[in-house]
């Protein structure tokens, strides 16, 4: 990934709120063909060490590549188009303002009594009572597989307009405030005090 330094974010704590609150993005892996897969992800966190966990359809031939290889995730977060106009400066050139964290691991395959207890995790935040019964737990993990991935780089990119002066992110901030865009952009522009709301 090209990462400009005044883009890139090594603030584990910023990293972590950063995941808690976007956890869908890309698994990839390579090995020999590039496969990837949208999927949810759950961050396990102890102190400062992340495993990750997620679950593939057996039938996905991404799984064939999933143990003890190297993979990658991409988590996408809130992004937005930038015009030129907005900085009042006929040699300024749009842009897209964006976040995301890169996660490089390896992974490895899970049985189905750990696949089956990854599942009541996740599930126990939406629909508890779904896994009670034997046969469905049975048919459920019959079709998924488990994946665990042990965290080596974490990797977050920021692009909110830091390489501008302090006055041209205000002003990217109030246009992105007052588009009908998502509100998120600027909101993460504020939060890490590149942009105050008037």
């Amino acid at each position: 990934m090209y990462l400009p330094n005044h883009f890139q974010s090594e603030d584990l704590d910023q990293i972590r709120s950063f995941l808690q609150q976007h956890y869908f993005g890309l698994l990839l892996s390579n090995s020999p063909d590039l496969y990837y897969s949208p999927l949810p992800f759950l961050m396990d966190w102890q102190e400062d060490h992340l495993t990750v966990f997620c679950h593939l359809a057996r039938n996905n031939p991404q799984l064939k590549q999933l143990n003890e290889q190297q993979v990658q995730i991409v988590i996408m977060g809130p992004h937005a188009f930038v015009a030129a106009d907005c900085y009042g400066d006929e040699q300024a050139v749009s842009t897209w303002n964006y976040s995301l964290v890169e996660l490089k691991g390896t992974a490895f395959a899970l049985d189905t009594a750990q696949t089956l207890a990854l599942v009541r995790r996740q599930e126990s935040f939406s629909a508890p009572g779904m896994l009670q019964a034997a046969d469905y737990q049975q048919k459920l993990v019959n079709g998924i597989c488990g994946v665990r991935i042990e965290i080596s780089s974490i990797v977050g990119k920021m692009k909110l307009s830091q390489n501008k002066s302090a006055e041209q992110r205000q002003k990217v901030g109030d246009y992105l405030q007052a588009t009908e865009q998502p509100q998120s952009v600027w909101q993460l522009m504020q939060q890490l005090a590149l942009y105050q709301s008037n």
